[in-house]
């Protein structure tokens, strides 16, 4: 047999042995699913709204969660997420500490991982929103007043009962990660290639303009003496002192 049949039947036993370990080949419903993304509502306070759309024929059995980076021009507040788990509405998971004081510029990077709720009324298919905040961002020299937040595409992971057969087929591609946002204890989640409904997720965030920081500071100090005024004025002529 010359070279090339020796690197053709190579070829083809990788092939079949990808084939049979791989469940994207074994699993047709994971080569079609979809992921859609948005950012709703406006300012500083914004909802990351995620729709996942597995492929037909999808198992009933299993979970799907997102792992998200956040720049550093985003921050998710840890308090607010215990709060919505307290009560059942959304299942989040914060990886990094998060200083939720802290500018832009000041920040870094964090992860968290969100974990979807299936829809009741359409199998298959999976939601779920995550309250983001913007930060601050340093004032600028130029005459931008805005500046761009970017998200990075996101993990797309599904996680199936561990008793399930699809699960021992699972040879690549699994990772390790918390079976849920109260449940500290570790699943296999198998990371899945899926198609992006929208490409990018970008926010435009209002920046300060370093020409306005007297005018700014003159008008603050004024309104705060006024309102200093106009309460011990009330205090004086409302309150009752004793004599």
């Amino acid at each position: 047999m010359d070279v090339g049949g020796v690197l053709l039947t190579v070829g083809c036993i990788c092939v079949a042995v990808t084939t049979c370990t791989d469940p994207l080949y074994s699993e047709p419903w994971l080569q079609s699913v979809s992921l859609n993304r948005r950012i709703v509502n406006n300012g500083f306070h914004r909802e990351l709204v995620m729709d996942v759309e597995l492929g037909e024929g999808a198992h009933q059995d299993c979970c799907v969660m997102i792992k998200e980076q956040l720049p550093q021009g985003l921050y998710v507040d840890p308090y607010e997420l215990a709060s919505l788990r307290e009560h059942k509405r959304e299942e989040i998971f914060v990886q990094n500490e998060i200083n939720i004081e802290a500018p832009e510029y000041l920040s870094t990077a964090h992860t968290i991982i969100i974990y979807l709720k299936p829809d009741p009324k359409h199998s298959g298919h999976f939601t779920g929103t995550a309250p983001v905040h913007v930060r601050y961002h340093r004032p600028t020299d130029t005459e931008e007043t805005t500046a761009l937040v970017t998200l990075a595409d996101p993990q797309l992971m599904i996680h199936c009962q561990e008793n399930s057969p699809l699960v021992e087929s699972w040879k690549i591609g699994v990772t390790e990660a918390p079976c849920s946002a109260s449940n500290p204890s570790t699943c296999s989640w198998l990371n899945v290639n899926y198609r992006n409904v929208v490409e990018t997720q970008t926010l435009q965030v209002p920046v300060g303009q370093k020409k306005d920081v007297l005018a700014v500071i003159t008008a603050t100090l004024l309104m705060t003496i006024l309102c200093c005024s106009l309460l011990l004025r009330a205090v004086w002529v409302h309150g009752e002192f004793e004599h």
